[in-house]
């Protein structure tokens, strides 16, 4: 089983969420603080996944290095010295320094082989690193490089070595090209014990068999290819015997069973694939796979048999040196060396992890103990100065690229650059000037011999100074040197010809522009100048850096002094202007990259206010007008959008100083735009295009048709973008065009342009019409009356467009006109346009639904057809229907209509169907009805659409109306069209615009008086916002219910409605209409502000009235009962208007909200369901808003009720309205917290089902947030009393969440018995779970004493409340005897105990035949302790149900695992006030067996069966199937993780292995046996006969066919024990085959035919129990027998055969006692007694049922199984019958297994349900202190995710096709996926995503982080 650790390691790499990844680095940073000695643990974990292939994990990782740091002390050798003067640097610790390569294991006699040619000293300095020499012959980093095999062989420390050794040489500092074979790699006889960080080849061989196959000698005379060759035989020759090396051992159920034969112990099989697992993910240094047994604390079993090495982890220092040297020297050694590895991958991994390192404890690197401090900065300056020069040199060399959606991305260089800016963090200033030296030679160039500029050289230097800016601006601004160069470099990267270098030195300026601006006036000129000419020269769209030099530009024009600077250019140079310069942006306000898009939006905007500043008009004219307004048009993107409007703006009031030049600047566009802004909206699949001629080209021109060469008097009236069609073949017939602009409206506005619904989107389209509009009517409103006209000529045909879009625009763009006028008169010249509009008749049909109408045509026709042919009635009695439908240009009055198609499917079709002969008539009907179904569906379709666009087009004339400020006298037309909208429009943008308006109505009708009109619209308003069932509930339907708590139900009852469509449909709308409603209410709420309820006094009303009326008084009236009337509902809805007003009220309102509030509690009490639950909801909404009095209110007033033990209401209300109250206020909720928990923690075992539901629910929310609250300060007006309650309540939480902080429990009895250290931790346990009154499960393992435990419990409670009767003679401590409850097996096992620990108990065994029992019923409630078994449980329950226990104890409790059964349901009516549940197992086959038991504990805790199966049991079942996607592999890992969260507290679980240490081990092994001739052929027999039936059987669900299927198996079971069991003397073959076998001289019954039997015997006799000297019968002679055997079959007459065929027959001498279910239940303790005092009986017979259970057999240190059960932790149990307290040699457990047959599945799956049962009880159950479940987030955490166990790796085994049993890993539980099946996706590189890039490259986080 993968421990918590290794998952939360995995779920780096395997977490499918960021949010899921980074719970689990979190959770690694708190592991860290919670061990801080665990961290070279933590972090040789996950420093490999640094070299993995995704780059999300190595994020991941580098993150969760980071934060795990973060939390380890900084290293400060010299922290008490005092600062002493610096001036000691002495040259001789610089010459230590480069003597001791800061790496303990490099040996002497390894630096004596180098070749004489490798400097010795290998610590870079910053003055000496040659650029030139390294850019001349150092070794180019790539994408990727050959893997040396030869190198991977290499201990890690070797490979450092070898690695360091060489790389003066690939980094070119030999002066000259460096070949790896120059140094050759050593791999001699490297047997070493195992490390963490193990090379993948070997996995328990021995290193010498896999590497050293040849002698090292030969490897020296090899040619470099032969050598390759060798390298490539030797890893498959590694893989191949690292796997298949599976013997006996491989059923190891646990991590640390030893198997006798295994080098690795048996659980390092399953792992031995790691080497292919990796293959494709991992580079091959550092293997993933960690052996099983490196347990926690880095132990390991050496591979020879010798005895356990604990090893150091590779990555921590030296012991000898330990706190001597900076502590990650090891591992930064290690990730230097990675910084030049060939494959991209590592190098991205090492710079990040040195990022996040040196980001935390930089400070403390090269620093030794031994220094004093100035040697130590010394040595600090020397390490940092070392580092940052590798740094440099990837730069240098580096020369990987991607390219990610439209720019290049160099991630090495961008993340080396991270780490840089962390290395600069600590350095010296001189040493900063240093790396800003190298950094300059390699952007400028100058001085190398090299033949051309490198690009990727200048990139990676311009990177560099990026960082060197961002990170040291302090440096920057003393050194005015620097400065100048970084502008020098900028200036020359700006000018670059490559674009890469152009966007990051645009990049590198942008932090430092202030400063540039301020301190260097005189450069900006130039820049400037450079600046505007990278921009011009941008010729193609897809210039990288178009976007970076976009942003450097705005921010330049951000500075007065860059203004100044540009006017004065401009005054000096025409060329300079502003008229010709800001031009040059507009090829880009339409370019492809949104932010690129954005960025010109800016720049231009800067522009505009300056141009209003300085009064020029300059570039300001209709072009650049038209331009943006066509950018508003087309553009998609929601920001660029608005930013568009925003610039309009700016642009028109610039120009609107005079209004006459706006007018003549914008004539001659405002036809075009005006027919764009007014351009109808198609339907999905019939688009309408725009005419793209209409569209001005940046440049000036407009666009002409591609491929149509076209006079320019013609205006195509239907374009035909073939671009937009066919993107495929761009046509090249826009070479007259200038290059720029070609994209303008082709590439990404040819969607829009084409008005392509189902692309761009409905709500898109409209948006941008609206903003259209909105432009429109802000200009209008900027221009003289007079220049309206223009406008006017395309407006006004508007409002009678035949398009309803047209309709609606025009009617937008009056709307915004009379917003947008400062006076009222000059809009309402459209007053009688719009006015028409809403109080006149609509349309018969608009033309853009034309093809609505068309459909329905084709349906009635096809109808007409169908009777013309089905019904045979003729031609000519057909009606015609018109072949134009209405609402096409050419249709007249008769065109085809909605009318005509009524006609058609009503009066006709009855007609026609009438014709019809009969005969036709009964053959035709259903097709017929089908098809008119069909049509009536196409009618009712185009009605609703066409009604939903009246409304849209009469709404907006409305608005249009109250935005002039014109109400009609009637106003109940104009009414109508809005609050329609309200109602029914699903458009966003168009709802709310109605909803603006009503309020704005409301408003106008408030100010003139007009009462009437404003109190019905506010009527309406507040019954629209109670529309929607699932926020504001039907009283009717909810009336009748009083005790049950609504919010529950809601949550478990959904029904599935009759018709799903339709209800679907409804709830929808009413989604809609609420949404309106509640927008308007808000808009009413903000605009009137304090004064709301004296303005529409009806809202208060609404609120107030019903509430009163109802709760005023104590009961509640009659009528507020009655579903017949209207009060219920308003009372709901009174309460659901509170709810939606609260959060946008006028604090000043707040006080009437707070004296509603005492109404609102009284409601919370009623009687009703409905009434609870909408108080419910109303205050945990007024509490979120106005926290502190409302939560006084409620701890006060509220809380106490939650106790009330008499009224059943006032508890649900309570707990119903805390759950809301969790639920809305989230975090706001802290300071209360502790105040809450208890309450809700005391009604997790209410009496009311549904009290409990909720409350667990709740508390699981409540706990997480208990780690949080103890920050935070009191929150005001809380009372002391209420502040000390809270006090106590925390100690509580503590001991519940941190088990340390549980006090030991001193037993108050006399128990005869020495507890062990780990029972007496059981005792404190439990006694804290009677303490506040919760209940648990002990399942500690076998043997190990829970009886014991149990009764220091029992016996210290009676004790306990004997002592307080005799004080208080309180009723609750009164005498109450406590029930156990045990398999008949055990009830004698329990009366010994007691008799043994507590004899002062009196004890009861209520068992034996039912009249004994009847003898005993009355004095029942007279002992203290009454033990009964299952069964008389089960039928005398209503004698137990009698008595009220204080304890019941179920002990193997997991015999009520099915919920359904007798049993379990007789159990649960038991009444206790303690209960517990004792099991070794608590799932045996499945989770819900979980669920059953905590049913009977805390019925609630975990949700209904039916939930908790959606929750856990499904997907955890999903997940272990063999064919599971990795996404529900994912899934049931989740699942099993947070369930394992939910039970942790209530579950105890200790393995033998952890606290018996004093406990021998338990060896597994399997012994196989064949089939023997007859068995074949009976197989054989049965399988042709049978095997047809059974794969029919097998998909049936009946319970004859599960029966069938059962007896089938059970006949193969028999069948592999002996042919005896199934051929009975009275079947049909018994005779003829007994016939042909005497003829062979053996009979049925002869073991020769049962191998197993045989087998049986050989075994016997191996362990020494049959052996067969001396004379048998004479007792003196027969010695003792060396071992003891449990013998345990699934059968009795089985153990029959085993006890007459193998011992009677073949070992005599052996003695033997037997013990099945004909043994009556109370002699069986008395076998068990005599077995184990009695060591001459050899063997012990049993059956798995009966003898599995409780006993406690230690006399046998031998258990062979004869036969399996189904149910693995069946024979789990029976072993341990020998393997526990008591034993005291090693035990021996050995299964009978017949190859190829039924019982190979059996195990299989027995492997399978362990894995699952030992994930969700796991050790972390295993004592109170590492129940870990302090770390809150973990617990109970619902909705939470925890680490995954699933790994997604492929297997490769050698040609053998997948079994199931291989599917699962059985020391992680993990599911593998089938081998050879590797899906397709794997093979391909990574895709990338930019999102990665634009995240991980963003200099604002790095920043943060840094600082």
């Amino acid at each position: 089983m993968a421990s918590r650790l290794d998952r939360l390691v995995t779920i780096l790499e395997t977490g499918s969420t960021r949010l899921i990844r980074d719970t689990a680095v979190n959770q690694l940073a708190d592991w860290q603080k919670q061990h801080p000695d665990e961290l070279f643990n933590l972090l040789s974990r996950v420093v490999p996944y640094l070299r993995h292939k995704e780059w999300e994990t190595r994020s991941t990782a580098a993150k969760a290095i980071g934060k795990i740091v973060e939390n380890a002390p900084l290293y400060e050798p010299n922290a008490e010295e005092s600062v002493e003067s610096k001036k000691e640097e002495s040259a001789e610790s610089k010459k230590e320094e480069s003597a001791e390569p800061g790496n303990g294991h490099v040996k002497k006699e390894e630096e004596d082989d180098q070749g004489a040619s490798i400097p010795q000293d290998d610590v870079f300095k910053l003055e000496s690193l040659d650029v030139d020499m390294i850019l001349k012959y150092g070794r180019e980093l790539l994408r990727g490089g050959n893997i040396e095999y030869g190198l991977a062989s290499l201990e890690p420390q070797a490979r450092l070595a070898h690695q360091k050794k060489t790389l003066k040489g690939r980094l070119g500092l030999l002066g000259r090209k460096f070949e790896d074979e120059e140094i050759p790699v050593h791999t001699d006889n490297l047997v070493t014990p195992m490390t963490p960080f193990d090379a993948n080849s070997s996995n328990g061989l021995n290193r010498s068999e896999s590497m050293s196959a040849s002698q090292p000698g030969e490897e020296s005379q090899l040619s470099s290819r032969q050598l390759n060759v060798l390298k490539r035989k030797r890893k498959r020759e590694a893989m191949k015997a690292s796997q298949g090396k599976s013997g006996f051992g491989d059923l190891s159920l646990r991590r640390t069973t030893t198997a006798g034969s295994e080098g690795l112990g048996a659980d390092d099989t399953p792992m031995a694939d790691s080497d292919t697992k990796k293959n494709g993910k991992m580079n091959d240094y550092f293997s993933l796979e960690r052996p099983a047994d490196v347990d926690e604390d880095s132990k390991v079993v050496s591979e020879f048999k010798g005895p356990v090495i604990p090893i150091k982890s590779e990555l921590e220092t030296d012991d000898t040196l330990d706190g001597a040297e900076w502590p990650y020297e090891r591992l930064c050694d290690f990730l230097k060396v990675d910084l030049f590895d060939p494959s991209w991958e590592t190098r991205h991994g090492a710079a990040m992890g040195l990022r996040e390192l040196i980001r935390v404890h930089g400070a403390g690197a090269g620093r030794q103990a031994s220094k004093t401090r100035p040697q130590n900065d010394a040595l600090n300056g020397a390490w940092l100065d070392d580092l940052a020069c590798r740094l440099c040199c990837v730069l240098m060399l580096d020369r990987f690229t991607d390219y990610s959606s439209d720019t290049s991305v160099a991630p090495i260089r961008e993340t080396i650059g991270q780490s840089l800016g962390s290395v600069l963090k600590h350095l010296s200033p001189e040493s900063v000037h240093k790396v800003y030296r190298i950094l300059y030679v390699m952007v400028m160039q100058e001085g190398l011999t090299l033949e051309r500029p490198v690009w990727a050289v200048g990139h990676g230097g311009m990177v560099g100074l990026r960082y060197v800016v961002a990170v040291r601006k302090d440096l920057l601004l003393q050194d005015s040197d620097m400065i100048d160069g970084v502008v020098r470099a900028v200036m020359k990267g700006l000018g670059d010809h490559d674009d890469d270098v152009r966007s990051v030195s645009a990049a590198t300026l942008i932090p430092m522009a202030k400063e540039f601006v301020t301190m260097r006036p005189a450069a900006l000129e130039t820049l400037i100048d450079i600046v505007w000419e990278s921009l011009s020269n941008l010729g193609d769209d897809l210039s990288a850096s178009t976007g970076r030099i976009m942003d450097l530009l705005a921010t330049l024009c951000s500075f007065p002094e860059v203004l100044e600077a540009m006017k004065a250019n401009a005054a000096q140079d025409e060329q300079r202007s502003f008229t010709l310069l800001v031009p040059r942006l507009y090829p880009f306000l339409r370019h492809t990259i949104t932010s690129v898009r954005l960025a010109v939006l800016k720049a231009l905007s800067t522009f505009a206010k300056l141009e209003e500043a300085s009064n020029s008009q300059g570039w300001l004219n209709g072009r650049i007008l038209r331009l943006v307004f066509q950018n508003i048009l087309v553009e998609r993107d929601k920001e660029t959008l608005s930013l568009s409007l925003e610039l309009w703006k700016s642009l028109v009031q610039s120009l609107a100083r005079d209004p006459a030049t706006l007018a003549d600047e914008f004539a001659p566009h405002v036809e075009p735009l005006m027919q764009l802004t007014l351009h109808p909206i198609g339907t999905s699949r019939n688009p309408i295009p725009m005419n793209a001629s209409l569209f001005l080209k940046p440049s000036g021109g407009t666009y002409s048709m591609p491929g149509v060469i076209q006079p320019a008097s013609r205006h195509a009236s239907s374009p035909d973008i073939s671009d937009t069609r066919a993107p495929k073949r761009r046509r090249k017939s826009n070479k007259t065009e200038e290059a720029p602009a070609t994209s303008l409206t082709h590439d990404v506005d040819g969607h829009m342009v084409h008005g392509d619904v189902d692309l761009v989107g409905m709500d898109v389209l409209i948006r941008s019409r609206v903003f259209a509009a909105k432009a429109m009517g802000f200009i209008m409103a900027a221009v003289p009356t007079e220049g309206l006209k223009a406008f006017d000529a395309v407006l006004v045909p508007g409002f009678v467009s035949p398009f309803s879009s047209t309709q609606l625009g025009a009617c937008a763009v009056v709307d915004e006109y009379a917003k947008s006028c400062q006076s009222t008169d000059s809009p309402s010249r459209y007053l009688e346009h719009v006015q028409a509009i809403v109080e006149s008749e609509r349309p018969t049909s608009y033309r853009d639904l034309v093809n609505f109408m068309q459909r329905v045509r084709t349906q009635c026709q096809q109808l007409l057809h169908l009777i013309r042919d089905h019904g045979k009635v003729s031609q000519h009695r057909l009606p015609v229907l018109p072949v134009i439908v209405q609402g096409e240009p050419e249709a007249g009055p008769n065109a085809f209509s909605i009318v005509t198609a009524e006609k058609c499917v009503g009066d006709d079709y009855e007609r026609l169907k009438k014709a019809m002969p009969p005969g036709q008539r009964l053959i035709a009907s259903q097709q017929l009805a089908e098809a008119r179904n069909v049509a009536v569906g196409a009618i009712d379709e185009a009605k609703s659409i066409k009604e939903s666009r009246d409304i849209r087009v009469k709404a907006g004339a409305a608005c249009a109306m109250v935005a002039m400020k014109q109400l009609p006298k009637k106003p109940s037309p104009l009414i109508k069209s809005i609050m329609d909208s309200i109602k029914t429009e699903e458009n966003q943008e168009l709802q709310s615009r109605s909803s603006e308006t009503i309020a704005k109505l409301i408003q106008l009708f408030t100010e003139k008086g007009r009462k009437g009109p404003a109190d019905k619209v506010v009527a309406n308003l507040v019954k629209f916002s109670c529309v929607e069932v699932a926020e504001t509930p039907e009283f009717p339907v909810h009336a009748a219910k009083t005790n049950c708590v609504l919010s529950m139900q809601k949550e478990e009852d959904r029904v599935d409605h009759a018709d799903a469509a339709k209800w679907a449909k409804e709830s929808k709308a009413a989604r809609v209409t609420r949404r309106g409603a509640k927008e308007a209410l808000e808009i009413l709420s903000r605009t009137y502000g304090a004064s709301l309820l004296e303005a529409v006094p009806k809202l208060q009303a609404f609120m107030e009235e019903p509430l009163v009326k109802a709760f005023g008084q104590d009961t509640l009236p009659a009528d507020a009962k009655d579903p017949e009337q209207t009060f219920g509902q308003e009372i709901v809805d009174a309460l659901s208007v509170i709810r939606t007003m609260t959060p946008t009220l006028d604090p000043a309102l707040h006080p009437f909200v707070m004296r509603m509030m005492p109404l609102v509690i009284r409601a919370l009490h009623s009687e009703l369901s409905v009434f609870r639950y909408m108080a419910a909801k109303c205050l945990a909404t007024i509490c979120s808003v106005i926290t502190v009095d409302a939560m006084t209110m409620l701890v006060e007033k509220v809380l106490p009720s939650i106790t009330n033990p008499l009224d059943l209401n006032y508890r649900q209300g309570v707990i119903e309205a805390i759950y809301h109250l969790i639920s809305v206020m989230g975090d706001g909720i802290l300071p209360y917290v502790i105040l809450l928990i208890v309450p809700v923690l005391g009604r997790m075992s209410d009496s009311d089902n549904d009290i409990r539901l909720i409350a667990t629910t709740s508390f699981a929310t409540l706990v997480k947030l208990v780690p949080l609250e103890a920050g935070i300060p009191d929150p005001p007006g809380l009372s002391k009393k209420l502040l000390e309650g809270r006090d106590r309540e925390r100690d509580f939480i503590g001991q519940l969440l941190d088990p340390k902080k549980i006090e030991p429990f001193e037993i108050p009895v006399a128990i005869k018995a020495e507890l062990r250290s780990y029972q007496q931790e059981g005792v404190n346990w439990l006694h804290f779970l009677n303490k506040y009154h919760l209940h648990g499960i002990l399942c500690d393992d076998m043997g190990l004493g829970k009886t014991l435990q149990t009764l220091c419990i029992v016996a210290s409670d009676h004790h306990e409340r004997a002592e307080q009767y005799a004080k208080t003679q309180a009723p609750d401590v009164r005498r109450l005897p406590s029930l156990i409850v045990c398999p008949p097996t055990l009830s004698g096992h329990w009366q010994q105990e007691i008799k043994t620990y507590a004899p002062f108990l009196s004890v009861t065994a209520y068992v034996g035949p039912p009249a004994e029992r009847k003898a005993m019923r009355d004095r029942l409630g007279e002992t203290d302790i009454v033990v009964t078994s299952y069964d008389v449980c089960r039928n005398d329950s209503e004698v137990l149900e009698a008595h009220s226990w204080n304890y019941i104890v179920l002990d193997e409790g997991h015999l009520i695992k099915n919920p359904k059964a007798k049993i379990s349901m007789a159990v649960k009516r038991l009444a206790s006030n303690h209960r517990l549940i004792l099991t070794g197992t608590p799932i045996q086959n499945n989770v819900l067996e979980l669920w059953s038991l905590f049913d009977f504990l805390m019925p609630g805790f975990l949700g209904t069966e039916k939930v908790f199966s959606d929750r856990f049991a499904k997907p955890i079942a999903a997940s272990r199937f063999s064919k599971a996607s990795s996404k529900e592999q994912e899934a049931g890992a989740i699942a099993i993780e947070a369930l394992h969260k939910q039970v942790l507290p209530f579950l105890l679980r200790r393995l033998k292995e952890e606290v018996l240490n004093d406990l021998p081990p338990k060896i597994l092994q399997n012994y196989y046996c064949d089939l023997s001739d007859l068995q074949k052929k009976l197989f054989e027999d049965f399988t042709k006969k049978q095997g047809k039936k059974i794969q029919a059987e097998a998909g049936r669900e009946d319970k004859e066919a599960k029966q069938h299927i059962f007896q089938a198996l059970q006949y193969m079971r028999k069948l592999c024990n002996s042919p005896a069991l199934v051929m009975k003397p009275e079947s049909n073959l018994y005779e003829d085959t007994q016939r042909i076998l005497r003829k062979q001289g053996t009979s049925i019954e002869d073991v020769a035919h049962a191998p197993k039997l045989q087998a049986l015997r050989d075994l016997l006799v191996d362990c020494g129990i049959g052996v067969e000297d001396g004379d048998a019968n004479d007792p003196l002679y027969q010695p003792i027998k060396p071992h003891r055997a449990l013998v345990f079959c699934q059968m009795k007459e089985m153990l029959d055969m085993v006890q007459n065929q193998v011992l009677k027959k073949m070992l005599p001498s052996v003695s033997h006692l037997r013990l099945d279910g004909s043994v009556e239940a109370n002699k069986r303790q008395d076998i068990v007694n005599k077995f184990n005092s009695d060591p001459s009986y050899d063997v012990l017979l049993l059956t798995t049922s009966v003898g599995g259970l409780g006993l406690n057999l230690t006399g046998a240190d031998t258990v062979i199984f004869v036969e399996h059960d189904w149910n693995p932790q069946k024979d789990l149990q029976a072993m341990d019958r020998a393997h526990r307290i008591g034993q005291k040699k090693v035990v021996n457990v050995y299964r009978l297994i017949t190859r190829g047959t039924l019982e190979e599945k059996i195990l299989n799956l027995q492997r399978f349900k362990i894995d699952v049962a030992s994930t969700v009880v796991n050790q972390q159950n295993a004592g109170l202190s590492t129940m870990d479940t302090d770390q809150i987030l973990d617990l109970f955490n619902l909705g939470d995710s925890g680490p995954s166990l699933i790994s997604d790796k492929p297997r490769k085994e050698d040609g053998v096709e997948g079994r199931e049993e291989d599917m699962v890993d059985l020391e992680t539980g993990d599911v593998l996926r089938q081998p050879n099946k590797k899906p397709w996706m794997e093979d391909l590189e990574e895709l990338w995503d930019n999102k990665q890039y634009e995240e991980s490259f963003d200099l604002d986080d790095f920043m943060k982080t840094i600082s």
